[in-house]
Formats: C-alpha cells, sequence, structure tokens
C-alpha cells in the first residue's frame, strides 16, 4: 500500500471520529478496496455470504467504532484490527450454527468414511433424535428445532440474555438424560 492511500485513510479517519460526516466518502473510496481483499483473503473457504458482504459488514463495524479512533494512531492498523476481529467473529458463528444442526449425519454421508462410521453416526444420529423427541415442545422451540419435525429452524429466539441461560439449563437437563440413557461419555 502507497503511503498517500494511508495518509488519505488516517486522515479521512481523523475527520470522521471528530464528527465529520463529509469525511466518509473519501474513507470509502480508499479504505474499501483495502477491507474487500482483506475479507476475501480472510473468508476464503468459509461457506455463507461472499467476501463482500464480509467486507460490508467489516466497514460497518468499522464507520460504528469510528467514534473511539485515537488519531495518535495508524488509521489502517485500527481497522485491520477491526477487521481482522470482525472476521473471526464471523467465522466463529458460522461454526456454531452448523453444530446445531449436527443430528443429520446421515443424510450425506462422507464418501471416505467406513461402513462402521456411518452406522455409528446413524445410531448416534437416532440415539439423539430419540431423546430430543422426548422433550417438551417448548424447549425443542427453545434449541431452535421444529416440534413437528425436528428439523432446525431459521426463526431467531428473543431476548438473547435470558434465552442463553435457558438454553444452558436445558443443555444441563438434556446432558444429565443422556447419561441417564447411554452412560457416561
Amino acid at each position: 500500500m502507497d503511503s498517500t492511500r494511508r495518509q488519505i485513510i488516517h486522515d479521512a479517519m481523523v475527520r470522521l471520529s471528530d464528527g465529520d460526516r463529509s469525511a466518509l466518502p473519501a474513507l470509502c473510496g480508499a479504505l474499501w478496496p483495502v477491507m474487500l481483499a482483506f475479507a476475501q483473503r480472510g473468508w476464503r473457504g468459509a461457506a455463507g455470504p461472499d467476501a463482500e458482504d464480509v467486507a460490508q459488514q467489516v466497514f460497518l463495524r468499522i464507520c460504528e467504532r469510528s467514534a473511539e479512533f485515537d488519531p495518535r494512531r495508524d488509521a489502517l492498523s485500527w481497522a485491520f484490527g477491526i477487521a481482522s476481529y470482525e472476521i473471526l467473529t464471523l467465522r466463529r458463528r458460522r461454526h456454531r450454527r452448523r453444530e446445531v444442526g449436527g443430528f443429520a449425519w446421515h443424510a450425506h454421508p462422507d464418501p471416505s468414511e467406513s461402513q462402521e462410521e456411518t452406522l455409528m453416526k446413524r445410531e448416534l444420529s437416532a440415539a439423539a433424535q430419540e431423546l430430543l423427541g422426548e422433550l417438551p415442545a417448548e424447549d425443542r422451540a427453545l434449541l431452535g428445532l421444529s416440534v413437528e419435525t425436528g428439523d432446525v429452524l431459521a426463526t431467531p429466539a428473543p431476548s438473547p440474555a435470558a434465552l442463553r441461560k435457558r438454553r444452558q439449563r436445558l443443555l444441563d437437563r438434556l446432558r444429565i438424560a443422556w447419561r441417564r440413557l447411554h452412560g457416561e461419555s
């Protein structure tokens, strides 16, 4: 990156952090291509939204936090720090969401698996489905599972803090039930 672009980014970021919204077009023009390239490298191989969507999310976070910018620091380094954290957070979130839907392993068996591994996964999936089937409809909905089919629902749950605590208690009850049915594991 050339020093003139770096200086344009820094000057625009200083103006934006002071509340000058007219600095936003200059910041976008200089910083957007850099953040897009960074997001493309950081998001490579991850399923889900494309790198441009990730870069937009990163850029939005940078603009939201512009008031926190310290003009004595390098604006580009500051932006890269936010971008790194945001991309890592998005990757973790994507990974956690994939774990929620992990009960249908047998739907798409891995061709490199042995028959024994496939059978073990099917049995584990059936045991998990049986355990989840014993849950009251309210608890299944709390986990984001369809009451009728057990499929993962795409609807977000309300009140995140209370919901996390309720889910944690439900998962504790599920662990106890699993141990009761299948022993320690």
